[in-house]
């Protein structure tokens, strides 16, 4: 007699509760590393309202460093070579790549791209998901 009621009270929660838990799951399709080069020009178009020159000249750029950043990323994932050693060479593509977008972008637009991709990384912090690891200390 006292067991239906309870039965009853526990699929109530189990059908309520589910959907939350099944919300958190991530998503077969999602992309795990670093974004393609498409979506870095098409997020750079739309933020920094880039000119057509602009675009043209940006594109090749954002299309070597991805390039890079995946094989990196994937040495990663292969084991080929250590979380270290990806750090310090992801660092100095993303100083090669400033350098080189700041020859194309205002500084107006650099600031604004320098913005963006502090929030990425506040975003990523656990450093696994841009594969730049632990952010190093102010000197």
């Amino acid at each position: 007699m006292f067991l239906k009621p309870l039965y009853a009270c526990v699929m109530v929660l189990f059908f309520t509760i589910m959907p939350v838990y099944a919300q958190d799951q991530p998503q077969e399709d999602q992309r795990q590393g670093p974004p393609s080069a498409d979506d870095i020009v098409a997020k750079m178009q739309s933020k920094l309202s880039l000119t057509q020159d602009q675009l043209t000249a940006i594109t090749p750029i954002i299309e070597k460093y991805s390039s890079k950043r995946e094989e990196l990323h994937q040495s990663m994932e292969d084991g080929t070579a250590d979380k270290e050693s990806i750090h310090s060479q992801m660092k100095q593509l993303r100083e090669n790549e400033k350098q080189e977008l700041s020859k194309v972008l205002t500084p107006d637009q650099m600031s604004q791209w320098d913005s963006m991709q502090g929030q990425g990384k506040r975003k990523h912090s656990d450093g696994e998901s841009n594969n730049e690891g632990p952010s190093e200390p102010a000197s």
